[in-house]
């Protein structure tokens, strides 16, 4: 099978999965809504670098990424 090339531009599709488990990750821990949990997550210095094609952090796994948010 051959695998697409990721580039900036189809790099969204390697996140929403990423996006949900953290942000109920997030509720969780820190008793939020899942509102609040998806802000904080969309506002986060994480978001920013997971959303960047070229920090190649879309190919970690969601704990890895949650981590780094809660450093």
């Amino acid at each position: 099978m051959i695998r697409p090339k990721v580039t900036q531009k189809n790099v969204h599709l390697f996140i929403p999965g990423k996006v949900s488990k953290i942000c109920s990750e997030l509720a969780r821990k820190e008793n939020l809504s899942l509102n609040e949990s998806i802000l904080k997550f969309y506002n986060s210095a994480a978001y920013e670098t997971l959303s960047r094609e070229s920090s190649k952090l879309w190919q970690e796994g969601w704990v890895y990424v949650y981590q780094m948010m809660n450093g």
